[in-house]
């Protein structure tokens, strides 16, 4: 006669369940740490191409591509049925200058404003944010990144609204405003270019873009600072300002400068591409007399790099 066969009783079914629990406890840190060093790697890889391209656009035009005019300000055509202009009259900014060297030549000679609006172009999105995204505040494609423009000193507010940044009025910039990242104002017209005169703290030594500090409740909707895009002009969806520390992406900056700062969804810190066309770390801790000197491109000060990775 076959005996019985036994089965598992409670409590072994209970201790089964509580090793295979913590198994799971200690297995999931480890692979979202291996996830978010995927995502920053590719995010850095995002920049890479940004200064691939920005290298491209020089080798044509002489000089970086330029940051806009002002807020919305629109694809600027000479009329309605034709071609987006040139520069130096057109209103759009860096991320839509580049397009052609992006492989996005199609949508750079679109007529249809609003298709190039809402187009998301994959890189142009963190991954450890969100991808491809359409922020319903707007319909505008998103987008991660940013261009530098400096303070005249760490937490000097003044400077922003008076001197490198806006200037006045942001929709009625003066023709003679200062502006001292490598990315500069539509308006400003001038060159900067791949040598000692244009950057001479060195391109090794200053930043052009880095990624922007965004609220993860946001991350779909879209925020003030977050809603006209790529596509944008002179505006926080495309530049930042470098006299405020760069911070972790959270629901509500401590500093209260909301939508200007840079920062970064990442743990160690955030990615910023340099003119050379390197991507280096810049830790959330940086000096801020060191991250503001980093963006200003003729300022002399930036020598210690401690702080960067």
């Amino acid at each position: 006669m076959t005996g019985k066969r036994r089965g598992f009783t409670l409590i072994e079914l209970l201790v089964v369940i509580a090793v295979i629990a913590l198994l799971m406890a200690m297995l999931l840190p480890a692979i979202q740490r291996v996830r978010e060093s995927a995502n920053r790697m590719l995010c850095a890889s995002n920049l890479k191409q940004f200064g691939v391209a920005m290298h491209n656009f020089h080798n044509d035009y002489q000089m970086f591509p330029q940051g806009g005019n002002v807020p919305w300000s629109g694809i600027w055509r000479s009329s309605p049925l034709v071609a987006a202009n040139d520069l130096p009259n057109q209103g759009a900014g860096w991320a839509f200058l580049i397009l052609r060297y992006i492989e996005q030549d199609n949508l750079a000679k679109s007529l249809d404003d609003w298709q190039i609006f809402s187009t998301p172009i994959s890189f142009y999105n963190c991954p450890s944010r969100r991808h491809n995204v359409i922020v319903t505040i707007s319909g505008r494609a998103g987008m991660d990144y940013a261009a530098a423009t400096p303070g005249a000193a760490p937490w000097s507010w003044d400077q922003f609204w008076y001197g490198t940044t806006w200037t006045w009025d942001i929709n009625n910039p003066p023709a003679n405003a200062p502006y001292y990242g490598v990315i500069v104002r539509t308006s400003r017209l001038s060159k900067v270019q791949l040598n000692e005169g244009s950057i001479p703290d060195g391109t090794s030594n200053t930043i052009v873009l880095g990624e922007k500090w965004l609220r993860p409740d946001s991350y779909l909707t879209g925020d003030w600072h977050d809603d006209a895009g790529w596509t944008d002009g002179w505006d926080p969806d495309i530049i930042r300002y470098a006299a405020i520390p760069p911070l972790r992406d959270c629901n509500g900056s401590p500093y209260g400068w909301d939508g200007y700062q840079f920062g970064s969804p990442h743990v160690a810190g955030m990615n910023a591409l340099f003119a050379d066309g390197s991507v280096r770390n810049v830790k959330y801790d940086v000096d801020l007399t060191l991250f503001n000197n980093l963006c200003d491109r003729r300022d002399g000060a930036a020598t210690n790099l401690n702080g960067l990775d």
